[in-house]
């Protein structure tokens, strides 16, 4: 085993949305291993990088945005970053209400993300318990946009990926991390590409991965790693996927393997 991937909510933190001490300390014992340590998120790196290593977990790269972008923590460099054609941002924007109804947007940017006032009024708090603001009504004049988030009033969140995919085209991903909206990247956008993309600069195999993982948008790394493993608390789809179950999150899942590789 050469590398270790790990989503963050639900999986690598805790009800604090951040590492417990014991997974903290889990992760340093397999860098000191010399087993590669990566977390894979939904959130952006400027949403979740620094909360990845609050309580002194040494990981070595942030991949975020559900596989958009690589942050290597040493050195503080954004090493890729995947971004929409400005064009087709405009076009969904236009496309999608009439498509699939009266959605509102978020577009997250290289360190900020926007939303449009009926985003805001769909999904008024963050993650991290902090109302949302609109920035403004459409997305023209964006540039830089690696993720759009889409909300809809009536439609759950699981029914609106369905909804949303046959519009989008082949040059898009939609998924969902459980959260309210539904989020669309560029294709390559998706955790397994994303961290292929890193284990190929490293000489590492599938086959030599380990990836961690509670929900619908960590399928195709659970798929892609060696060795996938649901949270105890994943969506049954996760769990289904999985080649094998750990404990929940609150329940320290992940350090528990990892313990056990090391023991």
């Amino acid at each position: 085993m050469r590398l270790i991937a790990t989503d963050l909510d639900g999986t690598l933190f805790d009800r604090d949305h951040r590492p417990s001490s014991r997974t903290a300390a889990a992760v340093n014992a397999a860098r000191e291993a010399g087993i590669r340590m990566v977390a894979v998120s939904g959130r952006s790196h400027f949403g979740g990088a620094e909360l990845a290593v609050s309580t002194g977990a040494r990981l070595e790269w942030f991949i975020g945005s559900n596989g958009g972008h690589r942050l290597h923590y040493e050195t503080g460099v954004l090493e890729e970053r995947l971004e929409f054609p400005a064009e087709l941002v405009d076009e969904l924007f236009e496309a999608l209400p009439d498509l699939v109804g009266p959605v509102g947007f978020g577009w997250e940017l290289e360190d900020d993300i926007v939303f449009d006032p009926r985003f805001v009024e769909l999904s008024p708090i963050s993650i991290h318990g902090t109302p949302r603001v609109s920035a403004r009504s459409t997305p023209e004049g964006l540039t830089g946009v690696g993720k759009i988030f889409v909300a809809h009033p009536e439609i759950t969140t699981r029914d609106l990926v369905d909804h949303v995919r046959p519009h989008v085209g082949d040059d898009t991903i939609v998924t969902t991390s459980g959260a309210t909206f539904v989020e669309i990247t560029p294709v390559g956008a998706d955790k397994a590409s994303g961290l292929a993309r890193l284990c190929q600069l490293l000489g590492i195999e599938a086959g030599e991965v380990v990836a961690f993982g509670d929900n619908q948008n960590d399928l195709t790394m659970l798929a892609w790693a060696g060795r996938g493993i649901a949270m105890g608390n994943a969506s049954v789809e996760v769990r289904d996927a999985a080649d094998e179950v750990t404990g929940s999150n609150v329940d320290h899942g992940v350090a528990r393997v990892i313990e056990e590789i090391l023991a």
